[in-house]
C-alpha cells in the first residue's frame, strides 16, 4: 500500500469523531457570532447583557468538560459524544423561544453543555482508540476540527444572519447538531470500546491534570491579551490593523498542527511543551516591542507557532500519567484549564495596562509563559537529572500510562 494510503487507512475510524467535534462546533461558531447581533437588535439588551449571553456558553463549558469526562469513563465515550451532540441539537431549537434575556442566558448554558460533553467525549474516544506513539498528532488534528467549526460557523453563520435573518442561523445551528449526531452514530459498534475498569474512586480533578493544567492556563493567558488588546496597542503607536497579529497567530497555529503535528511524539511531549512555552515568550516580547505592522505580525506568527503544539504535548503528559479508566475526566478537567486561562488573561491585561501601558501587558504575559515552560518540563530544566530520564523523555516515554496492577507506579 502506498504512503498515502497507508495514511488514509490509519485516520478513516477518527473521521468520524473528527466529523462530530466539526459539526457541533460548526453551530456553536455560528451562534458565537450571531447572538450579540440578536440580543441588540431583537431583545434590545445593552452591553451587559450581551456579555451575559456570550460568556454563558464558555462558562458552562469549563464546569461541563470535568463532569463530562467522568461520565465518559463510567458509561462510554460514543454515549457521551452522542448525547453531547443532542444536546447541541436541542439548543439549536430552543433558541427560537429565547424572547427575552432571561430564557437565552440558559440556552446558552444548555449549548455550553452540549459542546463540553461532545469535546471531552471524543478527545477521550480518540485516546482510547489511537496508538500511544500516535497520540500527539491525533490530538492535535482533532483540535483543528475544533478550530476549524469554530471559525467557519462564524464566517457563515454571519452571513446567514445578514441575507436570511436569525432564525435561518438558529435552524443552522440544529442541523449542525444532527449532522454531528450522524457522524458519531456512523462508527460501529466494534470502533467504540468501553473504558477500561476503574481501580479506585474517581474524581473531577484527577492529579495527573493539575500541573499541565495550571501550565496550559498560564500559556492561555498570552493568547487572551494578543486577542483583546493587541488592536489597540498597535494603534497607541499609530498603527492601524493590528489585528493582523492575531490572524497571523491562527495562520501558523494550524499550519504547524498540520505538518509537523507529530513532534511530540517524536521527540517527547515534555521538551517539545517546554520548548513550545518558551516560543510563545519569545513571540510575546516581539508584540511588546513591536512599533510597526511587520513587526507586531511576526510576534503573532511566532506565539501561533509556539502555542500549536503546546496543547497536545501536555494532554500528552496527562493522557500518559492517568489511568486509561480516568483518561476522559482527567482530559475534561485539563481542557478547562485552557478555558481558565483565557478567562483570566483578557481581565487580567487591562488591569495591567491600566497600571503600566499596554506594552507591559506582553512583558507579563512572557514571564507567565516562561513560568509555564517551567513547569512543563520541571526535569529538563533541572538539568536532565539522570540519564534515563533524558532517554525515556526522547522516546517520549517520561510519563507512560498508568496500568492496574503496575507494581510501584507512581500516581499523580
Amino acid at each position: 500500500m502506498r504512503p498515502g494510503g497507508q495514511a488514509l487507512a490509519f485516520y478513516r475510524p477518527f473521521l468520524p469523531i473528527f466529523g462530530g467535534i466539526f459539526f457541533s462546533l460548526l453551530g456553536v461558531g455560528a451562534s458565537l457570532a450571531t447572538v450579540p447581533f440578536f440580543v441588540l437588535n431583537r431583545l434590545h439588551g445593552g452591553n451587559v447583557e450581551v456579555g451575559l449571553a456570550v460568556a454563558a456558553i464558555s462558562a458552562a463549558a469549563v464546569v461541563t468538560r470535568p463532569v463530562a469526562g467522568r461520565l465518559a469513563d463510567r458509561h462510554g465515550y460514543k454515549l457521551l459524544m452522542l448525547s453531547g451532540t443532542v444536546i447541541c441539537t436541542l439548543a439549536g431549537l430552543a433558541y427560537y423561544g429565547a424572547g427575552a434575556i432571561g430564557i437565552l442566558v440558559p440556552i446558552r448554558v444548555l449549548h455550553g453543555i452540549g459542546e463540553g460533553t461532545v469535546y471531552t467525549g471524543g478527545a477521550a474516544w480518540l485516546v482510547s482508540l489511537c496508538p500511544p506513539a500516535r497520540r500527539g498528532r491525533v490530538v492535535g488534528l482533532y483540535g483543528i476540527f475544533m478550530w476549524l467549526g469554530i471559525t467557519l460557523g462564524s464566517l457563515v453563520g454571519t452571513v446567514i444572519m445578514r441575507l436570511a435573518g436569525f432564525p435561518a442561523v438558529w435552524a443552522m445551528c440544529t442541523v449542525a447538531g444532527v449532522a454531528a449526531f450522524g457522524s458519531v452514530l456512523s462508527i460501529g459498534a466494534g470502533e467504540s470500546p468501553r473504558p477500561a475498569g476503574a481501580p479506585g474512586r474517581h474524581s473531577l480533578l484527577p492529579g495527573a491534570a493539575v500541573v499541565p493544567g495550571i501550565a496550559l492556563s498560564l500559556a492561555a493567558l498570552g493568547y487572551a491579551a494578543l486577542a483583546a488588546f493587541v488592536s489597540l496597542d498597535m494603534l497607541a503607536h499609530g498603527v492601524a490593523n493590528g489585528i493582523a497579529a492575531f490572524e497571523a497567530f491562527g495562520f501558523t497555529y494550524i499550519g504547524v498542527r498540520l505538518f509537523i503535528g507529530n513532534i511530540p511524539d517524536r521527540l517527547g511531549p515534555r521538551r517539545v511543551a517546554l520548548w513550545s512555552a518558551l516560543v510563545e515568550a519569545v513571540g510575546l516580547v516581539i508584540v511588546a516591542l513591536a512599533t510597526n505592522l511587520p513587526t507586531v505580525i511576526i510576534g503573532g506568527l511566532v506565539i501561533g507557532a509556539g502555542l500549536s503544539l503546546l496543547f497536545p504535548s501536555l494532554a500528552l503528559v496527562v493522557i500518559n500519567r492517568a489511568h486509561p479508566s480516568q483518561q476522559g475526566a482527567a482530559l475534561g478537567a485539563f481542557t478547562s484549564f485552557w478555558d481558565i486561562g483565557i478567562a483570566v488573561g483578557a481581565p487580567l491585561a487591562g488591569l495591567i495596562a491600566s497600571i503600566a501601558d499596554y506594552t507591559a501587558i506582553y512583558y507579563v504575559m512572557a514571564a507567565c509563559a516562561v513560568t509555564s515552560a517551567a513547569l512543563s518540563a520541571p526535569g529538563l530544566l533541572r538539568h536532565r537529572a539522570s540519564g534515563a530520564e533524558h532517554a525515556a523523555d526522547a522516546a517520549g516515554q517520561e510519563d507512560r500510562p498508568v496500568r492496574a496492577g503496575d507494581p510501584g507506579t507512581p500516581r499523580s
